[in-house]
């Protein structure tokens, strides 16, 4: 294997032109396409193409021709202004349709409600355009308003994190490199560990964005993860420094390049494994999170070999006593992290899952205040849609049925009933805005085609556990079918994010134990394997019982977090261990481990410092998910250089044969 990157790094010297001609022309073509780069958290992102309730909604959606609404709010008004808002958003704005509503009439304000209905065939984009042109029109009038809906939350969550992310980046990358340029004050190597990270993350982008791949929520972590992966291929080399075995920079290239293969390999199986997933998002980060590995090894390997020059010092030391102190320790030493996790076990007790969506926003933000002074009002911004094409029941009899449920559940606003016809009958429950009420259901020959409920704005968990809880109900009284009752863009959402969290939980943790048997068979240890296991799961499991002590919910914006600690830990844990593995077998394990440590230590402890100090730049961010997202990976890393330095020796020496 040295003397193929041997013959690898010598190629490309000797074709050095060619090769950065090739290489910078393909990361420019593709840093072209990153302008092209969209975030996107709409419904479809989030459901499989399988899925009986998403089937369903499509079929509902394809019927009756709906669309979630934007709903705007003028808490003072008059009909005159009414009159000349509906006039200039029929002229102006191009939606499906528009409906006016005036509240409490006959005061000297009244307040004025616009349902503005997409048509059903607009995109984000044409969404994001739609929006833009209602607040240019009511930004005219000298009046106050708040909109609110489904939709308009998504479109508001995809602008905040989009803009956010490209904020944040460079203040990301000027931390970085004051972190490298701090432990290795070299600048040719500063700037070869800097264009490691920042090259393949630009890559994965624009790769994404060619092929037509939107960011999520959760495809938001691969642009850094990748960052991570290719500036801890580089710390490892420029860590380095010469001996009398490897003096030249090729001959130090040839020393690192294995475990940095053995890495990237190992990292690109484990996400392989996600792609066996049922669910989309985590095939995607598993498909995706494979070519950024590749994409972060590549360019490591190609940089590094024509751009490293040798130093003189290494970028931190490794005390000479470590190993021994843990030899001596090493029953203490488990004994505490055995504590740990049983700490770590009743924080993960408290962890919950989902999230309130508004959470996301500062409490001066916006979003939230819209949201607030419309639900204030009393007129919930939480559709659930309801299909009673199939039932039978007379009008009196789904009135009481419907009304009833209402009266138990007080975060129900509104129930509004469509019919064939195009009329709607408007029903306000005791804790809603009373509403005009100009046709009564019981008034109707018709039977209505669907309804839908308005409630409230609840965590995601309180949301499902109530649409499942109105199946039940409607299921019951309304009469048994195959097909659902409750459908709508809210429930669907929530279905997806329980589905995530379960999909991605199962997916890492056969990705942990997969990657742990290519580990032990690539190093020809079962034993090294098998041990890997414990320093690879203990940081996931670690942060996220820190997640439940300190109340921040395993959301969407968070659950990504394992992979980033998943491709780091397995990058240190394989450089150790295949360090360890080279090392004379005749020696004394503790005189082997202290080898070790002296040789990767160094590196790795640079990795997470630079790495985690650059993420607690994303603590500046307005944007709460960013920030909870800095703070666990840089948690995270920490947890990870424990694990790799401390844990692993401890595990290997407590197995020990004594001498």
């Amino acid at each position: 294997m040295a003397g193929f990157f041997r013959n690898f790094a010598c190629l490309l010297n000797r074709h050095r032109t060619l090769t950065l001609a090739l290489f910078l022309g393909m990361t420019l073509v593709l840093s072209l396409f990153t302008l092209r780069s969209q975030v996107d958290n709409s419904l479809e992102v989030w459901q499989s193409a399988d899925d009986v309730h998403w089937l369903q909604y499509q079929e509902f959606g394809r019927r009756y021709e709906i669309t979630d609404p934007l709903i705007v709010y003028l808490p003072g008004t008059d009909l005159f202004v009414m009159e000349d808002v509906e006039e200039a958003l029929s002229a102006e704005v191009n939606a499906g349709a528009i409906h006016a509503m005036v509240v409490e009439e006959g005061t000297e304000k009244e307040k004025g409600l616009f349902f503005v209905m997409p048509r059903t065939d607009m995109g984000p984009m044409e969404l994001d355009g739609l929006l833009a042109d209602v607040e240019e029109v009511l930004g005219r009038f000298d009046t106050s308003y708040s909109l609110g809906g489904v939709w308009y939350l998504t479109a508001m969550l995809d602008s905040l994190s989009a803009q956010a992310t490209q904020t944040l980046f460079p203040v990301v990358l000027l931390i970085l490199a004051l972190g490298v340029w701090y432990f290795i004050r070299d600048l040719n190597n500063v700037l070869l560990v800097l264009a490691c990270g920042f090259l393949p993350a630009l890559q994965i982008t624009g790769v994404m964005a060619l092929v037509g791949v939107r960011l999520n929520m959760v495809l938001l972590a691969l642009p850094p993860l990748t960052m991570i992966l290719g500036i801890a291929h580089a710390i490892h080399l420029v860590a380095k420094v010469p001996d009398d075995e490897h003096q030249t920079s090729i001959d130090l290239f040839t020393l690192v390049a294995p475990p940095c293969l053995l890495s990237g390999i190992t990292t690109t199986f484990g996400f392989l494994s996600l792609t066996l997933s049922s669910y989309l998002p985590v095939r995607q980060l598993g498909i995706w999170g494979m070519v950024a590995s590749l994409l972060a090894l590549l360019s490591a390997f190609i940089l590094m070999a024509v751009f490293f020059k040798a130093g003189g010092r290494k970028p931190v030391s490794i005390a000479a006593t470590m190993a021994v102190s843990l030899n001596r320790f090493r029953y203490g030493l488990l004994t505490i992290f055995l504590l740990c996790t049983l700490i770590a076990c009743f924080g993960l007790a408290r962890l919950s899952t989902g999230s309130l969506i508004l959470d996301f926003f500062n409490d001066d933000d916006v979003v939230r205040q819209n949201y607030q002074a419309i639900e204030g009002a009393g007129l919930g911004l939480t559709p659930f849609e309801v299909d009673l094409a199939s039932s039978r029941l007379s009008n009196v009899e789904l009135q009481k049925i419907m009304a009833n449920y209402g009266e138990k559940h007080p975060v129900i606003t509104h129930i509004f009933y469509y019919f064939e016809s195009g009329e709607v009958v408007t029903t306000t429950t005791a804790t809603g805005l009373q509403l005009p009420r100009i046709l009564t259901l019981e008034g109707m020959a018709a039977r209505p085609e669907r309804a839908t409920f308005l409630m409230k704005t609840l965590a995601s968990e309180p949301t499902l556990a109530l649409a499942e809880d109105l199946e039940e109900y409607l299921q019951k009284n309304l009469g048994n079918q195959p097909q659902p009752y409750v459908t709508g863009s809210v429930p669907l959402y929530t279905r997806g994010q329980k589905a995530l969290f379960s999909s991605l939980m199962n997916s890492f943790a056969f990705a942990f134990l997969s990657i742990s048997v290519i580990m032990g068979l690539s190093l020809r240890s079962l034993r090294y394997g098998l041990l890997a296991i414990i320093p690879n799961f203990l940081p996931v499991f670690f942060i996220i019982a820190a997640m439940g002590w300190l109340v921040i919910p395993l959301s969407v914006a968070t659950v990504t977090v394992a992979s980033i600690v998943f491709g780091i830990v397995v990058d240190d844990s394989i450089h150790f261990l295949h360090r360890l593995r080279s090392e004379e077998v005749g020696l004394d394990l503790t005189r082997r481990l202290q080898n070790a440590l002296d040789h990767v230590g160094p590196a790795i402890i640079t990795t997470t410092l630079v790495a985690g100090t650059g993420f607690l730049g994303f603590l500046a961010s307005p944007f709460i998910p960013l920030r909870n997202f800095g703070l666990l990976i840089s948690g995270a890393l920490a947890l990870a250089l424990i694990c790799d330095l401390f844990l692993l020796p401890v595990l290997l020496l407590v197995g020990k044969k004594e001498r």
